[in-house]
């Protein structure tokens, strides 16, 4: 799969799921938090109608008292249209032609982010990218799964 790289600061995950609209935001934000109660999503209703498509998420003590407000980018594409030239890339998706992009600009947002995309995947079949300089690290929707929430438990064990 090839497409536009982000920039150099910026990571950046593309999930692709079948074209039907998102979760809402509070499905959502229940599924984030039972992976992580410092995890809350600052958003109602559908995440492809955020303005600007910037979704604010904030990290929470024991207390539940904001302890960080973290932002990411989701941009909603046609992966068919992303990927037209790429046959293989195009077979790989399938049906899954809805492609979502986290773009993260403040690796603080990166378990947000994570926790966003396993609860996505906990609703609908996906197929997780990572792009990388070395080559995208693909995943279906079980090993991704496996992978998200293998790294969110990390980042807790490192807090």
């Amino acid at each position: 799969m090839t497409h536009a790289a982000p920039a150099p600061e910026e990571q950046e995950f593309w999930l692709f799921i079948q074209n039907e609209p998102l979760p809402a935001a509070e499905e959502l934000q229940k599924n984030m938090f039972c992976l992580d109660a410092c995890f809350r999503l600052n958003l109602s209703g559908a995440p492809e109608l955020a303005p600007e498509h910037v979704l604010e998420g904030e990290y929470l003590d024991e207390e539940g008292e904001s302890q960080l407000d973290v932002f990411w980018v989701m941009e909603t594409d046609d992966a068919r249209q992303a990927f037209k030239r790429d046959r293989a890339a195009l077979q790989q998706i399938g049906s899954r032609t809805k492609m979502l992009r986290f773009i993260l600009e403040d690796e603080c947002a990166l378990g947000h982010v994570f926790a966003m995309i396993h609860a996505i995947l906990e609703h609908r079949d996906g197929l997780l990218v990572i792009p990388d300089e070395r080559g995208n690290i693909i995943l279906e929707r079980k090993q991704a799964l496996d992978f998200l929430n293998r790294e969110i438990r990390e980042g807790m064990a490192e807090d």
